[in-house]
């Protein structure tokens, strides 16, 4: 134990008198350098004892600091700011995101969120994607992107596309996404009910009822394109297929298929024009006066400056039906004139009027 009265004598000048000046002087020293030793355990526990009472401040609402610690699940996860991610793709294609932050969900999850992702997804030629959402999250072990709330992809070539969640698979250079989708470019304004982008195939497909509204200026009149299934634009190939209840519409003249395939090429003015038109399956062809009904069709277009520009003629083959105000005509081949109205069947030819019918090897109707 302590004895107070040793501690006195200590520090007592005389009893410091009988040594000299030197001797006086380190014997000081000394004894305050023990004094520093005692003290600093004093201090230690002081400390120890506040840091005891605080908490109890808080609690009577006597004291305004706040003090808290990390948790250690939350000393273990990652945390990253203003970070860059490189991903590389199957075709060794480098897609690049950047975020504000980036945090591990859970310790050891190898699953991070991103804040405020920004991306760049480039292509199978010199185009890219533009890509940036409010939160993402990046599987680490899939490598798949996920990018939530308002999503806004920007392509390079001029279209804008927006919804409400997008997935990115790096290792099949495959995007999509479950939520509708609208997207706005050069070529008009296109809605559907979910999407998936393939960047190997430029194949980009829009799935569920889709409806596209093309722009006149670029393509020199509004053409309506609809289907219950799905739309695929073939980027390269300047193609587009529609399935399921397929249906497209171009001033008076209004086809109706199963599936309708449409190749576009540039006229000499550089707008786009319809250079090829296929359908297949329930097809139904309608100018407002007439309807002809088959189960395949080609178009061929007239030749125009360098490229097709008008319809010449329609060919149809299997189960081919002319209806208008007069009659019925059936056959199992026939050719359409757009321009004049004009029908020619041939094989099997049945003329159903006024209740009467006719046979024949071919027939012709206006």
């Amino acid at each position: 134990m302590l004895d107070l009265k040793q501690l006195d004598n200590i520090f007592n000048a005389d009893s410091l008198k009988q040594y000299n000046a030197d001797e006086a002087a380190l014997l000081r020293q000394r004894k305050k350098i023990r004094l520093i030793k005692i003290m600093f355990p004093a201090v230690a526990a002081a400390l120890v004892g506040l840091l005891a009472v605080i908490p109890s401040l808080q609690d009577r609402n006597e004291f305004s600091i706040k003090i808290s610690k990390p948790l250690r699940n939350e000393i273990e996860k990652l945390h990253v700011e203003n970070s860059v991610l490189y991903v590389t793709d199957k075709s060794n294609r480098v897609n690049t995101f950047t975020a504000e932050n980036i945090d591990e969900t859970s310790p050891g999850s190898q699953l991070v969120k991103l804040q405020n992702p920004r991306g760049k997804m480039p292509t199978s030629d010199e185009h890219w994607i533009d890509i940036e959402a409010p939160t993402g999250f990046y599987d680490q072990n899939t490598k798949v992107f996920s990018l939530v709330d308002t999503v806004v992809a920007k392509y390079s070539d001029n279209m804008t596309a927006r919804t409400e969640e997008m997935y990115y698979d790096s290792n099949e250079s495959r995007a999509f996404g479950n939520k509708p989708i609208i997207a706005d470019g050069k070529f008009g304004h296109i809605n559907a009910e979910a999407f998936e982008y393939l960047t190997d195939k430029e194949l980009l497909r829009f799935k569920g009822k889709t409806n596209i509204v093309t722009d006149a200026t670029q393509f020199g009149s509004k053409i309506d394109i609809n289907a219950d299934k799905k739309v695929e634009l073939y980027r390269s190939q300047q193609k587009l297929v529609a399935t399921g209840n397929a249906v497209m519409t171009k001033a008076e003249l209004k086809v109706n298929g199963d599936v309708l395939t449409a190749v576009f090429a540039k006229d000499k003015n550089g707008k786009n024009t319809i250079s090829d038109f296929y359908g297949d399956g329930n097809v139904v062809v309608d100018n407002g006066k007439n309807k002809v009904f088959a189960d395949h069709l080609k178009t061929f277009f007239k030749k125009s400056g360098g490229a097709n520009s008008a319809i010449d003629r329609i060919e149809m083959t299997g189960n081919v039906k002319t209806k208008n105000a007069e009659g019925e005509v059936y056959a199992q081949k026939g050719v359409y004139y757009p321009d004049s109205g004009e029908v020619k069947l041939f094989d099997d030819v049945v003329i159903v009027k006024d209740g009467n019918h006719m046979r024949g090897d071919a027939a012709e109707t206006n």
